[in-house]
């Protein structure tokens, strides 16, 4: 992207001696980075370090506005700069962590970052968080938790340190204790905008003869995760309305207890109470011995025939990413290649459930043929769930596909990054979300070779107590 005139002048006319310079052309990369335009800020910041290479807030600016652009090696080598250049800005510590290790997983060097910012700067609330993050990250469950408590001692406004008590609790299996912080109303109003709806905000009010919205958010894995919740409700006296993500529509519609299932862009029905489906869990104060685990509580669509034609072998569904625009996305997907070492298994069979645009990786790859492409045949989540009846096995990240095949009832084998999402706990092979379930784990950060040998030493004795079956009813794991 080319600058704007005004600001290549603003890079081209900066003197290392100028002082005045320097601050003008921060003020202008601060506004520009504001706005959202982050190439530009990079190449103001880029212009004006050819010039004055000692600049730390040139290099703090032009790591932001890389880590904005998905650049992050690069965002991490010029926060880094920032840091050597002015070491005591504790500032610059933590955005370095935030911005620059944190996305790369590199938790263990962020950790020794903060730790850096000497001891009256690692005990201010901002450090304390993000150290809290970095420790957890590395599974230290109980001091990050120590790290958040000290960090909202000193200010009890810190949302941040509030998410990750929430997340921390969540993983160490203490779901009660992790609710109120995950509904604390600042933080959710934050970090999950309450959706567009109008009504009473429910929060456990007496539901008998009432009506209630369970509005989907987040990911489609999340609603499908938390609408097992509308059978729970409806026991409780409420007549239960879904308002979901429009792909989900058709699916919910046979959800156990729900009266109507509407997309979200219809206009919204009227109901007594209105509440965002991860709401419900935390306002039941749901623990881990509490979560409603009766599965299937989705089913399919009454069968007109077979989307993927017959086979001896056994089938396996597989997926290696997520969605794209996920925050996380990198983390907690794999390579399809990681892949190689089951399609040599003899006696299986795969199936590429891969929806989306990253779907074309295949058809791209050397993997064409082995790994055989359905997503010709499941455009929807409602053909994906017929799929999932035709195959014996379901191998896939953290995705809406292991969602929808544990709701499902079906066998999945899902594969996990080293520091999971909250929902999944840690060093636990199950789940009690879903029955059918089992977690493979990086045992660190980005090691996926491990957690393929991993699956493939547990896969070749399953196939040996496989017996011929009527596709749909064979279950492993």
């Amino acid at each position: 992207m080319r600058l704007h005139p005004l600001e290549a002048e603003d890079a081209m006319t900066l003197r290392p001696d100028d002082t005045e310079e320097v601050e003008r052309m921060l003020t202008r990369v601060r506004e520009l980075y504001d706005r959202g335009r982050h190439e530009d800020v990079a190449g103001i910041c880029r212009a004006g370090l050819d010039r004055r290479s000692e600049n730390a807030a040139l290099y703090r600016w032009l790591g932001k506005s890389l880590a904005r652009l998905g650049r992050r090696e690069p965002a991490a080598a010029a926060l880094m700069q920032a840091v050597a250049r002015r070491p005591t800005k504790i500032t610059y510590r933590t955005e370095l962590y935030w911005h620059g290790l944190e996305p790369l997983d590199r938790f263990s060097e962020g950790e020794r970052v903060l730790r850096g910012a000497g001891e009256e700067g690692s005990q201010t609330p901002a450090v304390l968080a993000a150290l809290a993050s970095a420790l957890i990250s590395q599974g230290h469950l109980d001091e990050g938790i120590e790290c958040c408590d000290a960090a909202l001692a000193a200010a009890p406004d810190r949302l941040d340190a509030r998410s990750i008590r929430a997340r921390a609790n969540f993983l160490r299996g203490r779901y009660r204790a992790a609710w109120p912080d995950y509904l604390f109303p600042d933080l959710r109003q934050r970090l999950w905008p309450p959706p567009n709806v109008k009504g009473r905000l429910w929060r456990g009010e007496e539901l008998g003869g009432r009506s209630i919205l369970l509005r989907g958010e987040q990911g489609l894995g999340d609603t499908i995760q938390f609408s097992r919740y509308a059978a729970v409700l409806a026991e409780r006296g409420a007549e239960v309305v879904v308002y979901c993500q429009e792909p989900l529509a058709g699916l919910l519609e046979r959800l156990k207890g729900v009266s109507r299932v509407m997309a979200l862009k219809e206009p919204q029905p009227v109901t007594d109470w209105v509440c965002p489906v991860l709401n419900v869990p935390g306002i039941l104060k749901t623990g881990i011995d509490t979560i409603p685990d009766e599965c299937p509580y989705l089913t399919p669509r009454p069968k007109a025939g077979r989307l993927l034609p017959p086979s001896d072998k056994f089938r396996i569904a597989v997926a290696w990413t997520g969605n794209p625009h996920h925050r996380k996305n990198r983390r907690r997907s794999c390579r399809l290649d990681d892949f190689g070492v089951l399609v040599e298994v003899p006696g299986t069979e795969f199936v590429s459930l891969q929806p989306g645009r990253q779907a074309e990786e295949l058809r791209a790859s050397s993997w064409q043929g082995l790994i055989h492409d359905a997503s010709d045949r499941t455009p929807t989540i409602e053909a994906t769930a017929d799929a999932l009846q035709e195959v014996d096995l379901v191998i896939t990240v953290d995705t809406m596909l292991a969602h929808l095949a544990g709701a499902l009832g079906r066998p999945v084998w899902t594969l996990l990054a080293s520091a999971p999402d909250w929902r999944w706990m840690l060093d636990r092979e199950d789940t009690p979300w879903y029955p059918s379930m089992a977690l493979f784990r990086q045992p660190r950060p980005g090691d996926w070779m491990s957690v393929f040998q991993n699956v493939r030493k547990t896969l070749i004795p399953v196939l040996g107590q496989a017996h011929p079956r009527n596709r749909g009813n064979t279950t492993a794991g």
